[in-house]
């Protein structure tokens, strides 16, 4: 069983994120190993549709984001994160980061949700930023917020 840990980080490419995603690769380093999976999300919004013309222009934005992504992002934090019986796994998908992260936590039967805590207004006050709090809600597993 202890091998077979998941966690799920929402990872962004900033210092909060990184912090969440050392985090997990620790906690499954003392359970013997597992896997990591790194999750970023282009924000849908970025790509709302209102024309045929600009749809094609938006999802031509959003294919090159997806791969940079991928390149800029992920790929460095995953050889940075690289460590001896941890497999990292790098997820990068359009929509709303809350609905996102917590849906690919249920379909990869993750075990626990690590994010990093950002936060603005009223809901800095409460301590979360609008992603931690709407992945609170939706999570059906516990979800860890690094601070």
């Amino acid at each position: 069983m202890a091998q077979n840990a998941k966690y799920l980080v929402g990872y962004d490419g900033g210092e909060l994120s990184m912090r969440a995603a050392e985090l997990a690769v620790e906690k499954l380093v003392a359970k013997g190993g597992g896997t990591l999976m790194l999750v970023y999300v282009v924000d849908w919004s970025e790509f709302e549709v209102m024309s045929v013309e600009e749809l094609a222009v938006r999802h031509s934005q959003q294919m090159e984001q997806l791969e940079s992504a991928e390149k800029d992002i992920m790929e460095p934090a995953k050889a940075k994160l690289a460590t001896d019986g941890v497999t990292i796994e790098s997820f990068v998908q359009v929509g709303h980061s809350a609905e996102v992260i917590s849906a690919l936590a249920a379909e990869q039967k993750a075990d626990q949700i690590f994010i990093g805590h950002k936060s603005s207004g009223l809901l800095a006050k409460l301590g979360l930023g609008s992603v931690a709090y709407g992945i609170l809600q939706k999570a059906k597993v516990p979800v860890t917020v690094v601070p």
